[in-house]
């Protein structure tokens, strides 16, 4: 109890001071002694003295979860009316996902976890997304909001993924080996959201223009639909921690700082002028992950077209030599590898390549996966680095090795099509990979 009182005061002293709001909207934000954003990739924690989730409203500020050892990471409903959090309720315990009024009121304990659950999203289905973290790594779960069903998996790589934000078009943004990807609620389409390898992106968020803000290292870019590679936001000479709130296409509410001995604080900014202002000067600790506490509009649901009787995917490559980057050397066949349960990879077949760069194969689903490409040599001509998955009755279309998400297919048939319309079996398992 005395640890519980002490870490109390302590965030009572974070933001005990009175904020000059300046007219901003009513918000939510994170007070927290201490903050490491990128601490999750090792399986650290982000907020090591805890934290608190503070409601600033136009009445003052309050704590969302008062009787909470810690809260972080506030997501707000669509309707505006409820706010998810990660919280704990004691210090020893792992970090669990709650949903709770913005009005007030008890806390709903959503999972049951024995690990840490962090990083909750609402999706427009009535379902939650977050991040569950493992000693050794982490996974993007699903559960519904009502009810009692069990946890579903997203993720089926071994690795560290968290969960960023809900795209307009139903996909979930997540951050994994350094990059963007994205997912669709069932667990398929998982791709990487830029497909150049660029610089380690963080904390990305769509704005409403569409645009994805995110950082690289202390400064923020952004991925905007019309173009395929990453631009620059212009921005304060100050270090962002993530793109925060968006007040307006003019005005952010954004935490920064001038160099790492400091303390993120909460500052709207408005980007024609370059204008700062600071809401919580008085602050001794961090001030980060802004939401606004209003309605918008729900991000599209996803229809998703799995099969539940089938328990394997389908791959169509239509054109292997497409890649941003050029291909040394001549493609004649295409391994695929999975993991075996000592991390080793594992050949699950190869196959022929059609003259036009097309192949199709059938895969074992919720698997990792890993393609390279070789020579009528024998040598390797290109090898991915990174595993994905499939999920159960996936049908998946890719045009090219190394293309992007960004690149439109050419109208034609491809080669292996003419020849047959049954993949190639790959599906023989060397064991579980857990």
């Amino acid at each position: 109890m005395r640890k519980l009182a002490a870490t109390a005061g302590l965030a009572l002293a974070l933001f005990g001071a009175v904020a000059d709001r300046s007219g901003t909207p009513d918000y939510a934000y994170v007070a927290a002694p201490q903050y490491d954003s990128g601490a999750w990739r090792s399986g650290h924690e982000r907020f090591p003295a805890g934290a608190t989730v503070v409601l600033a409203t136009a009445q003052g500020e309050r704590k969302l979860a008062a009787d909470f050892y810690a809260s972080t990471d506030p997501a707000v409903s669509f309707d505006g009316l409820r706010i998810l959090f990660a919280g704990k309720r004691a210090a020893a315990g792992p970090w669990q996902i709650w949903e709770t009024a913005i009005a007030g009121g008890t806390p709903r304990q959503l999972t049951t976890a024995d690990s840490d659950c962090i990083r909750p999203l609402y999706l427009p289905d009535n379902r939650v997304v977050y991040t569950r973290l493992f000693k050794a790594g982490s996974e993007i779960q699903i559960i519904p909001l009502a009810g009692a069903a069990p946890a579903e998996a997203l993720t089926f790589v071994p690795g560290w993924y968290l969960t960023d934000d809900v795209l307009h078009d139903g996909r979930i943004l997540f951050e994994t080996s350094g990059d963007l990807y994205t997912v669709y609620p069932d667990g398929t389409g998982v791709e990487t959201i830029r497909c150049d390898h660029g610089p380690q992106r963080a904390n990305g968020r769509q704005v409403v223009s569409g645009d994805v803000i995110f950082n690289v290292g202390k400064r923020l870019a952004r991925f905007t639909p019309a173009l395929a590679g990453q631009t620059d936001v212009p921005q304060p000479k100050l270090e962002a921690a993530g793109p925060g709130a968006e007040l307006s296409a003019d005005r952010w509410l954004i935490p920064l700082r001038g160099s790492p001995a400091r303390p993120f604080h909460l500052y709207v900014w408005t980007k024609t002028s370059g204008q700062l202002a600071e809401l919580n000067p008085g602050a001794t600790g961090n001030t980060v992950e802004p939401v606004l506490l209003a309605s918008r509009v729900p991000p599209r649901e996803f229809p998703s077209a799995r099969v539940p009787t089938r328990t394997t995917g389908n791959l169509l490559c239509l054109n292997a030599h497409e890649s941003k980057t050029p291909i040394a050397g001549d493609i004649a066949t295409v391994r695929v590898f999975t993991r075996d349960a000592a991390g080793s990879a594992v050949l699950l077949g190869q196959t022929v390549v059609e003259p036009d760069g097309s192949f199709y194969v059938e895969v074992p689903a919720d698997r990792p996966l890993r393609m390279e490409l070789v020579g009528r040599s024998g040598a390797v001509t290109r090898a991915e680095k990174n595993w994905f998955w499939m999920r159960p009755s996936e049908q998946r279309i890719c045009v090219g090795c190394h293309a992007g998400p960004e690149r439109s297919p050419e109208n034609r048939v491809p080669e292996i099509l003419n020849r047959t319309v049954v993949p190639v079996n790959m599906t023989a398992l060397p064991g579980p990979t857990k």
